[in-house]
């Protein structure tokens, strides 16, 4: 009888943990090219203290883990169940934003590598018309984000507006 009563249950989607896709420790660093409105740079995000459970890096940027996922000051970057076509939503300037998983299988390769297992997470979001401008992060295991690619469509056509990817990451406490 036990079997029969489990069987009705639907399984809730598990999925790997959030907290490997964004290694927080003191000193881990992450080197980015970012391109967008026909420029390149570069720049480094270093984590370089703590406040309780908050990793702070020094781009003011405020970092932790939970039971939940990992999260920033306003919202999830990464939320459990890492799942293709489970999602959360957080509110941002009074707008109801929605964030999808929408693989955690992913290849992606960056000027730092190929990174396999990522997983990707796009919010869309709709512009003035019927146009929508679309965020994708993509997370490698053990390293953090990799890779981000916004676009805009306007009139059906799509044109990238910006990227970033991951030209080096530093282990703090490796060193």
């Amino acid at each position: 009888a036990p079997e029969a009563a489990r069987a009705d249950t639907p399984e809730k989607p598990t999925g790997p943990s959030p907290a490997i896709f964004y290694p927080l420790a003191l000193g881990n660093a992450w080197t980015y090219e970012a391109r967008g409105g026909g420029r390149t740079s570069r720049d480094t995000i270093k984590i370089i203290g703590q406040d309780g459970p908050w990793f702070l890096d020094d781009h003011r940027g405020r970092l932790r883990v939970d039971s939940d996922g990992i999260r920033d000051r306003d919202r999830y970057l990464l939320r459990a169940p890492l799942v293709p076509g489970q999602g959360w939503k957080a509110v941002e300037q009074m707008v109801v934003q929605r964030f999808d998983v929408i693989a955690n299988d992913a290849v992606v390769s960056t000027l730092a590598g190929r990174f396999e297992k990522c997983v990707v997470i796009r919010n869309v979001q709709s512009l003035p018309g019927s146009g929508r401008y679309t965020t994708e992060w993509s997370y490698a295991p053990g390293i953090g984000l990799v890779a981000l690619k916004t676009t805009a469509q306007q009139k059906g056509v799509e044109q990238e507006q910006t990227s970033l990817q991951l030209v080096s990451f530093d282990r703090g406490s490796a060193k």
